[in-house]
């Protein structure tokens, strides 16, 4: 195998490598968006809990 076979091999492999590593990425920000909605909704919740609390009390 010459030199430029065993370059076009590594920039095959380099190639995949970032593809993979995009799709993952693609993937994390996926979930980072539903754990933020998540959060959200939380606080949300806790918010009207609190006022409820604080209607009770007065």
């Amino acid at each position: 195998m010459d030199i430029i076979e065993q370059l076009e091999q590594r920039m095959d492999a380099m190639l995949r490598k970032i593809k993979s590593l995009e799709e993952a990425n693609q993937q994390l920000k996926l979930e980072l968006e539903d754990v933020k909605q998540n959060r959200e909704a939380v606080l949300r919740r806790i918010d009207g809990l609190l006022k409820r609390v604080q209607e009770e009390i007065e």
